[in-house]
């Protein structure tokens, strides 16, 4: 663009100068020309700092784009494994209910497979230990000590729980066990002191009368094998309350390391009872016996018989170890306790079918009111935590 002045009049302070337009012609061109560099260059610096910061924007955008994409990612990915730990959890379980009843029916020795178990879980967790693949705990007297009162009422929880199998369908034992809530409001109230409120004990309602309306019309209901199913949740009840009481100093050490613990301190009270209450029952061995019978009772196949005995083992282990890891997926209580609650409806169910026990309608309904009451509670007792806080 040309750069055109007019004749100029020069002033400085009162001096009037009259300039020859002709005689500034060489400023003004060296002026304008440099004007215009100047006006080019900006323009080219404002063009390239533009398009500079249009590619830095667009660059900001994609990566913002891409942590997005991540995020909606990994939550995707870890919605996926958590589904996948709670199929492999109901599964384990429900394997483990058909072999363990399996094994009753032909080995009647729940004090021999109850302690069998604990020690398959042991060796299962030592070879994790031994090969890296989880993480040793620290062990110290103090830890010891106080796992030894939370390890007996494990004991007695997971033993009885086998004697009731072994003595009534494992359908009608599951919803007796599904009457542990009322037994732990009770206890943590004795116990730890803890109140509750009026709807957490109106939850329990459901579950009284689901259980009460499951045993009247139950085909194998048996004195013996309710009561080992109550004793049972007793003493899960009173694990819980006392690792509450005692093991909340020992919080480092992650659930599936605990469970392991309790398992090796469990063997020591359990086997030296087992010989005595099953193994020489009367002064004399009995455990011997009991397993040509079994053998015999699959067709003479020792081999199957030690197969579906250590099989049991492994899939105790496998359903517990696959409820801690749901667990350390970050997943709340009562979404937990809800699929613990559709768990034992699988079980049951799969059992009914597995081993076709005659159910009745009054039967079915008892054991779901019974069994919806467990997941009622959990919501109860958790909106009952929350306002507590």
């Amino acid at each position: 663009m040309p750069c055109r002045i007019a004749p100029t009049t020069l002033s400085t302070n009162s001096v009037v100068l009259r300039v020859p337009i002709h005689s500034l012609q060489p400023i003004i061109r060296n002026r304008c020309s440099s004007t215009a560099q100047n006006h080019d260059g900006n323009h080219r610096v404002g063009i390239k700092h533009g398009l500079h910061s249009r590619v830095s924007q667009t660059h900001v955008a994609a990566h913002a784009q891409h942590a997005v994409g991540g995020a909606t990612s990994d939550q995707g990915t870890n919605t996926v494994k958590v589904g996948l730990y709670i199929a492999g959890w109901y599964a384990f379980n429900i394997v483990f209910n058909i072999l363990n009843k399996s094994c009753l029916n032909v080995f009647p020795a729940p004090w021999f497979l109850a302690t069998f178990q604990l020690c398959a879980s042991a060796v299962f967790m030592t070879v994790l230990w031994a090969l890296g693949l989880q993480q040793r705990p620290k062990v110290s007297k103090e830890l010891i000590l106080a796992l030894i009162p939370v390890a007996f009422f494990h004991t007695v929880g997971h033993v009885s729980a086998c004697v009731s199998f072994s003595q009534m369908a494992v359908s009608f034992t599951h919803v007796v066990k599904s009457a542990e809530p009322v037994l732990s409001v009770i206890l943590s109230q004795l116990v730890l002191k803890e109140t509750y409120p009026l709807y957490v004990w109106g939850s329990l309602m459901p579950i009284i009368a689901g259980c009460s309306l499951a045993a009247i019309k139950e085909v194998s209901f048996s004195w013996g094998g309710f009561n080992n199913a109550m004793i049972s949740n007793l003493g899960m009840v009173l694990r819980n309350v006392y690792s509450k009481k005692y093991l909340d100093e020992f919080k480092h050490i992650d659930g599936i390391n605990m469970f392991a613990l309790l398992s090796i301190i469990s063997i020591f009270i359990t086997a030296p009872v087992a010989l005595i209450m099953e193994g020489f029952k009367g002064g004399v061995y009995q455990w011997g016996g009991m397993a040509d019978a079994a053998t015999e009772a699959l067709g003479g196949n020792f081999t199957l018989f030690m197969r579906m005995v250590i099989a049991s083992g492994i899939f105790y282990h496998l359903y517990n170890q696959a409820s801690y890891m749901v667990l350390g997926q970050g997943i709340s209580p009562v979404t937990f306790s809800v699929g613990n609650t559709m768990k034992r409806v699988a079980v049951v169910v799969s059992s009914v079918i597995f081993f076709q026990n005659p159910v009745s309608p009054m039967n079915w309904v008892g054991s779901m009111l019974a069994l919806f009451g467990t997941g009622l509670y959990s919501a109860a007792k958790q909106k009952a935590s929350e306002q507590a806080k």
